[in-house]
This record gives C-alpha cells, sequence and structure tokens, in this order.
C-alpha cells in the first residue's frame, strides 16, 4: 500500500518514521511546500519529494495529512476526489461544514477517512476501555512546554481534543452544561484553558490544558461507583483502585507499551484492506470538534 505525507514538520517526521517501519506499507513519498522541512524530514529516506501536494496523487493509495489545521479540508477534499483514503491529523477541520463535506465524498466514493487521535491507542487507554462503566467524574491535566507547531489552533484544539475524544468513547449522553475558562499567554490564542462538562448521564468532567508549562503531565482519573482508575499518559500506565470489603485494593497492571501512532497506522491500513475498522472515524472526530468548538464559545476569557 503506497503512503504519501503531506506535510514533514515534527508530527509529519513522525508519520514518515513509522509508515517506514511497517511491512504493509511503502513510503512512496511526501510534500511539503516548506522545502528545508522537505528535505530535511526525508533524507533517512528514499522516497520521492513534491512542493506541491497535489503532484502525488498518482503515487499514492492513501494520504496523511499533517499540515496546518487551515489546509486540512482543502487538502483532504482533492485526494478523496481521486479516490484516494485519507488520515488527517486533529483537529480534522476548522469547521463542521468541512467535515460534513469530507464525510460526504468519502461514503459517496467508498474511501476510508479517519482521524488523527493517537491517544486513542495508548495501550492505557485500551486496558481501562472495558473497564469503565457509568463513571460519574472525570479529571484530566494535560500540560506541555511551549512549541510553535500548533499555534494556528487553541490549546482547546490543540491539546484537549485528545481528551474529549477519550471522554466521548466513555459517554455518549450529549452535554447539559460547559462553564470554561482561558488565557492567551505567548500567542494570540487560548494558550491555558479550564473546563467542566455536565453531561445528561451525571457525568462530570473537569478538564486542563495547558501549553505553556514547564512539566509535562499527561494524566486522566476516572471515578465509579466502587473504582478508580487513574492513567499516565506519558508513561503508558495504569493504576486501579477498588472498594473490596471495606478496604482499597491497589492494582498496576502489567501492560505492554505500544507507541500509539504505531497502532494507529496499523489499524489505518488494516480499515483499508477490510479486516477491521478500528480507526477514530470521520464522524467521531467530527462529535470531538463540534465540543472543541462549543467549548470556545463559552469560553471566558480571564484578565491579566
Amino acid at each position: 500500500m503506497k503512503i504519501g505525507i503531506v506535510g514533514t514538520g515534527v508530527m509529519g517526521g513522525h508519520h514518515l518514521r513509522l509508515v517506514n517501519s511497517i511491512p504493509e506499507l511503502q513510503l512512496a513519498c511526501a510534500a511539503d511546500n516548506n522545502r528545508n522541512n522537505l528535505e530535511t524530514a526525508c533524507k533517512p529516506y528514499t522516497l520521492n519529494k513534491f512542493s506541491d501536494y497535489r503532484k502525488m496523487v498518482d503515487q499514492v493509495d492513501a494520504v496523511m495529512i499533517s499540515t496546518p489545521t487551515e489546509s486540512h479540508f482543502e487538502i483532504a477534499k482533492f485526494f478523496l476526489e481521486n479516490r484516494k483514503h485519507v488520515l488527517i491529523e486533529k483537529p480534522i477541520t476548522q469547521t463542521i461544514l468541512q467535515v460534513d463535506e469530507l464525510i460526504r465524498i468519502s461514503q459517496q466514493e467508498n474511501l476510508i477517512l479517519a482521524a488523527g487521535h493517537p491517544e486513542r491507542f495508548n495501550p492505557a487507554v485500551i486496558h481501562i476501555k472495558k473497564l469503565v462503566n457509568k463513571p460519574v467524574f472525570i479529571e484530566v491535566q494535560r500540560l506541555g512546554s511551549f512549541s510553535p507547531r500548533s499555534l494556528d489552533v487553541d490549546v482547546i484544539l490543540d491539546l484537549m481534543i485528545h481528551d474529549i475524544d477519550i471522554i466521548l468513547q466513555c459517554d455518549q449522553s450529549d452535554i447539559k452544561t460547559i462553564n470554561a475558562s482561558g488565557i492567551p499567554i505567548i500567542s494570540k490564542k487560548i494558550d491555558i484553558a479550564n473546563v467542566r462538562l455536565e453531561f445528561n448521564s451525571g457525568l462530570v468532567t473537569n478538564m486542563t490544558a495547558s501549553r505553556v508549562s514547564q512539566k509535562k503531565t499527561r494524566k486522566l482519573r476516572v471515578f465509579q461507583k466502587n473504582r478508580y482508575f487513574s492513567i499516565d499518559y506519558k508513561k503508558q500506565r495504569v493504576k486501579t483502585y477498588s472498594l473490596n470489603q471495606g478496604q482499597i485494593d491497589e492494582e498496576i497492571p502489567e501492560i505492554r507499551q505500544v507507541e500509539p501512532l504505531f497502532t494507529l497506522w496499523g489499524n489505518f491500513q488494516k480499515s483499508i484492506t477490510g479486516d477491521s475498522h478500528d480507526n477514530v472515524t470521520a464522524p467521531e472526530a467530527r462529535n470531538a470538534l463540534q465540543i472543541a468548538i462549543h467549548i470556545l464559545e463559552h469560553i471566558k476569557p480571564i484578565e491579566i
């Protein structure tokens, strides 16, 4: 299966490496209008390089779009209309109208359209998926240091959208209320945000995201009746606390560490061949995007 990578920045570099490591995939080509990025990222690989992504179209079966969010729609639409399968970095598009148009084309052409939400395939998240049952409270901390690569979007669409997607796997009921606050620090967009969501099921979530923190933290805590899970995304580790005859039992299961992007690519390849369909689908990415947009509409800026 011939794969092309559009966008060879930091994430594009990771995708080049992962595709090159999977025997079922052939790293055919890459495109970037920044020649320095293109040459640097592609130096370890034998592949064709283009400054115009449209010139890739006859050399690929599928593409990964790893460009700034504002260009996702235009590039994805081009490849879908040329009957190529598409994987897109999060957030899938800028607007709901855009993702709806991409979904329409992919369904019309019977193509795979998936989103790059790799945290869904974190081994720790996969482990607790079968254990979470009617959670009542979820707390998230996703804190990172400054990186200029995603300043085209707010921290909600840059970082928090990962956790929005995970939470939507735990509870499919509609959101009843949104309380959000945020502040720009190093960009003109929101760089730190705290969001409280209340779902119709009764679930309450509290999410904090920052891209100006000194210490990188990626933690998720899920509380349900008689049980509590603490997940460290970064270490791919889970701690489980259970109430057993009045005592709290702690368990730290053995979890085999796997790079989530490796699983993401494997699942994308299998979905194209029809062996499985364990992607973050475009409709699921749409749901996460819609909630992120609602949060941005409700956010109350903090004055400094």
